[in-house]
């Protein structure tokens, strides 16, 4: 076909239909009609050619200030921190003030009454950060010394208190004692023993296939590929240094599993302790009966008397298996709150944390280097970080605005909470906020993502205000906050012999005036980890 179709065999094809090609010529001029009709071959050029065409359309798109407004405004305070830092080393037109008299008033947070809205920041900035053109400048001025050899000296000294402040930390947590590990702890006990540097080499490679919570899952067998095969190491030796190991402190450690842990931690106890065949005989036989709390069955397989076998469990109980815990960290990753709830008057406000909030300035030194005689390459080097940095301060500062503007609302509606607690939890999602401050439904989400707020109740996510509403018998609306909170109260307040099931939750909640599917309540008691009816039932 010499690469190109003709009408016919491109409408067989399916390109062209009929239809298609009888519109096609019926708007021709009639003269190219005319030429067309005498050379087919033309014709079926004319329809199968290629054409460019102009097309106008609408796009969104982002400025470079935007993008950088609404990536600060997502970012948490810890990843805030970090986010300025870097800024700060790469941009020598920004520094970060120091003294609090320094603080501007726009950046120092503004307190917040029920009868006053705070200023916005962003529209309280200082005429300076508008972003300036070089050529609007002032006339030139003289500086006291060469610009290049104030920009050497002054990050010369950025970097010595750089490093000083690293030392000073390095050498602070050189002096802080650290928190004694599970494995240094029993590593420290295999060194002071008699064993031989044979068995002590066993005895390492075990302590280095416990898990965290100290037990050995490997089997002995696995453990003995680790070693050289020229050694000759035999499972008899691996079990014998295991064994010494389940003797160290704490007791347990080196357990295959929880029951033969609980075994090693009953058989601590005096045998002449009231319940302990009792509690032996559970542990070594029953443990699956135990877990599941069935102690009808239990008692009929021991033959005992409730009594005898509330006895015994009571023997387990005081047991405690999780023996790693002693050797974990407390140090956990801290929440720093950035928005403070206090109470004003007879109301709860909102204000930003002002130990969270970073104050930037333009450097001084290195914008007035702009009016000196300088080459054209530095001009522009010194224009370009100054822009950015004004942007920078500009977004920062917005985001601190949009965050305060979106607390007081979530505190405005939530006084109730802040009042009573959980039960008087309203329901609320992002669209409610989103339409009381004429804003954007990601604008919220951003703004309430990985924010905290510090209250006299205890430290909340901002994204924990926000629940799904549930009918009640009246027809208003009860936040699933509040049913959670009710369930957990329920829960909290059941005969233990006799602990309420989810139809009951249920039914109990009707009775308050809340309707709640069974399953609803299964939910919610499974996403607050709390066991079914029949794994918190007890004896007494």
């Amino acid at each position: 076909m010499h690469g190109l179709l003709n009408t016919q065999q491109a409408t067989r094809f399916g390109l062209i239909a009929d239809d298609s090609r009888t519109f096609i010529l019926a708007r021709l001029p009639l003269a190219k009609k005319s030429a067309l009709a005498m050379h087919p071959t033309t014709t079926d050029r004319y329809l199968m050619k290629q054409s460019l065409n102009l097309k106008i359309a609408q796009q969104l798109s982002l400025t470079p200030q935007l993008k950088q407004s609404l990536k600060l405004l997502h970012l948490s305070s810890l990843d805030l921190e970090q986010e300025i830092q870097q800024t700060l080393d790469n941009n020598p037109l920004l520094e970060q003030l120091e003294s609090e008299s320094s603080i501007p008033t726009e950046l120092a947070g503004t307190q917040a009454t029920t009868n006053d809205i705070p200023q916005p920041i962003a529209e309280a900035v200082d005429p300076s950060l508008e972003i300036a053109r070089s050529d609007h400048l002032e006339p030139e001025q003289k500086l006291d010394a060469n610009w290049q050899e104030t920009f050497a000296s002054r990050q010369t000294e950025i970097r010595n208190q750089t490093s000083d402040a690293t030392a000073s930390s390095a050498e602070f947590t050189q002096f802080t004692s650290q928190p004694e590990t599970l494995h240094e702890h029993l590593s420290w006990q295999i060194q002071m023993t008699a064993l031989t540097k044979r068995d002590k080499s066993i005895a390492d490679a075990l302590l280095h296939c416990l898990d965290e919570e100290g037990y050995l899952g490997a089997p002995l067998s696995e453990v003995a590929e680790y070693f050289p095969a020229n050694l000759e190491i035999e499972e008899d030796e691996i079990h014998a240094v295991l064994s010494l190991i389940k003797t160290l402190d704490p007791v347990g450690v080196g357990a295959a599993n929880l029951q033969e842990r609980l075994a090693l931690l009953i058989a601590q106890l005096d045998p002449n302790t009231i319940g302990f065949d009792i509690a032996t005989a559970t542990i070594d036989q029953h443990l699956d009966l135990l877990a599941t709390r069935n102690y009808t069955k239990l008692r009929k397989e021991l033959g005992i008397s409730e009594t005898e076998l509330a006895t015994g469990l009571d023997l387990i109980t005081q047991l405690n298996p999780r023996i790693a815990n002693t050797f974990k960290s407390d140090n956990l990753d801290q929440v720093v709150p950035d928005v403070i709830v206090k109470r004003q008057a007879d109301s709860w406000v909102a204000e930003i944390n002002p130990d969270n909030q970073f104050k930037l300035r333009i450097n001084e030194t290195y914008s007035e280097l702009l009016k000196a005689d300088i080459d054209n390459e530095s001009s522009e080097y010194i224009q370009e970080n100054l822009n950015q940095a004004k942007m920078f301060i500009k977004s920062l500062m917005s985001r601190y605005d949009t965050l305060l503007l979106v607390a007081q609302t979530i505190v405005a509606e939530q006084q109730a909470f802040f009042e009573h607690g959980e039960e008087q939890m309203q329901p609320m999602i992002l669209q409610d906020i989103a339409e009381r401050l004429d804003m954007h439904e990601s604008t919220i989400s951003r703004a309430t993502a990985g924010k905290y707020l510090l209250s006299p109740r205890g430290v909340y996510e901002l994204k924990y205000f926000f629940s799904s509403a549930l009918t009640s018998s009246d027809g208003t609306a009860t936040s699933s906050t509040a049913i959670r909170s009710l369930i957990r109260k329920m829960v909290e307040s059941e005969l233990k012999t006799k602990p309420l099931s989810d139809s009951k939750i249920a039914k109990q909640l009707a009775g308050q005036g809340h309707i709640v599917a069974r399953r609803t309540v299964a939910k919610y008691r499974e996403s607050m980890q709390i066991a079914p009816s029949s794994q918190r039932k007890s004896l007494h």
